[in-house]
């Protein structure tokens, strides 16, 4: 692991960050489709994000840090393929596309601390009968999330009451557009992403840190970073969230994702 390590690795958060549903992009007139869902168009980003995420993979070890499974994580089109990704919250290892067994058995002891999974399912599992829910879900055997039909019918009660039996039970809950997640409080992107960067570091000097992310999900990976960016929109922009060594984005939408593409090229 340890030859062939950049001076820099870049983390990069996917939805809202680098790629937007229709919904999230502000306008999808002139935007590339990056994925597609049973035939049809679901993720964008504008085509110099695209051109400038290969050339960035050219400065630094490109590390994509997503909350999707595997199965969600392979259909998105990138411009290059990254020697490494992490899915599922920092719960699951790709290296050259192939899921790594020893970082299975870390991921489901990290998780283990937390009540089990069928009781954290239990809490959207309450709701899934309510006209507002679309569909209730397991992922990786790891962690649950709930797909509502639209982002202002999540009743604000429920999520307040949700998000307080979460913490009980050794969880976190991030609400992700239309999505609530409700993970184990250890299973973070930024623990998965700062053990990739001591194991491919070894024995020797750790890389430079870049990371970017929009969600309370990536907020402890945004604070461990030498330096991150967060755009000027999404779960963190709402509530105001910053940090020291955080930049924010001026554009909002797909236009972000281009800009901090630029911003970690800046820097690598």
């Amino acid at each position: 692991m340890t030859a062939v390590l950049p001076a820099t690795l870049a983390a990069v958060d996917l939805d809202r960050t680098l790629i937007y549903s229709a919904a999230a992009a502000g306008d999808t007139a002139g935007l590339e489709v990056v994925e597609f869902l049973d035939g049809a168009p679901l993720s964008h980003a504008t085509p110099a994000s695209w051109e400038l995420l290969a050339e960035l993979a050219g400065r630094a070890l490109l590390v994509p840090v997503t909350t999707r499974t595997v199965a969600q994580y392979e259909r998105v089109r990138l411009p290059v393929v990254p020697r490494y990704a992490l899915c599922g919250n920092g719960g699951v290892l790709l290296a050259d596309g192939v899921r790594d067994p020893g970082w299975d058995d870390w991921a489901a002891g990290v998780a283990g601390r937390a009540a089990p999974l069928p009781e954290l399912l239990g809490l959207l599992g309450a709701v899934a009968g309510q006209p507002w829910v679309r569909t209730v879900r397991a992922a990786e055997d790891l962690f649950c999330y709930l797909v509502a039909h639209a982002r202002d019918a999540i009743p604000a009660g429920w999520l307040a009451d949700t998000a307080a039996a979460a913490s009980a039970a050794g969880a976190t809950l991030s609400v992700q557009g239309r999505k609530v997640y409700l993970v184990p409080a250890g299973l973070s992107k930024a623990a998965g992403l700062l053990r990739l960067r001591r194991l491919l570091a070894g024995e020797g000097p750790a890389p430079r840190l870049l990371c970017a992310g929009d969600s309370l999900l990536d907020a402890p990976m945004l604070l461990a970073a030498d330096a991150a960016v967060r755009p000027a929109h999404g779960e963190l922009h709402e509530q105001g969230w910053t940090g020291a060594r955080v930049a924010v984005t001026a554009a909002t939408g797909a236009a972000a994702g281009e800009e901090i593409v630029r911003w970690l090229i800046a820097r690598a």
